[in-house]
């Protein structure tokens, strides 16, 4: 794989961080391969097309509309994206089961996306919301 498309598979994983922050969601669509598939260890599921992660999303701003995802390390080899960054977000809406706070949040996560064609078309991510929730004091701090 050329440094070229490396560098572009990196920008196309920033352009979507960004689009999704900026809640644009039409355009995370486009991002996405038809057939993408995500796989979500934190929700027990893997899901296939880009619609399931759109109303992921659209639940997280819901309940978190400021939220935004920071990347820290972006790196890429072959097909693979991957970023290790930080998820900021205070809670103005009811999230998984819990009644707004109105406390912030920031959890670390990991994300890696593999790009074909010029689309996103597999992600694997992880993102510590047992943190997120002890931040909104929701449960025990002692809850590992």
């Amino acid at each position: 794989m050329t440094t070229t498309t490396i560098q572009e598979n990196k920008n196309l994983v920033r352009q979507f961080i960004s689009e999704a922050n900026d809640q644009n969601y039409d355009q995370v669509a486009e991002l996405f391969s038809a057939d993408y598939l995500r796989h979500d260890p934190d929700a027990g599921v893997d899901e296939r097309g880009p619609e399931p992660f759109i109303g992921a999303l659209q639940r997280l701003h819901e309940a978190f509309p400021d939220s935004e995802v920071h990347i820290g390390e972006l790196i890429a080899e072959n097909d693979i994206v991957a970023f290790e960054g930080t998820m900021t977000g205070t809670h103005e809406g009811s999230f998984r089961g819990v009644a707004p706070t109105h406390k912030q949040m920031e959890i670390p996560g990991n994300a890696m996306h593999r790009i074909s064609d010029g689309k996103i078309s597999e992600t694997w991510a992880t993102w510590n919301f047992l943190a997120g929730l002890q931040q909104l004091d929701t449960i025990d701090e002692s809850v590992e």
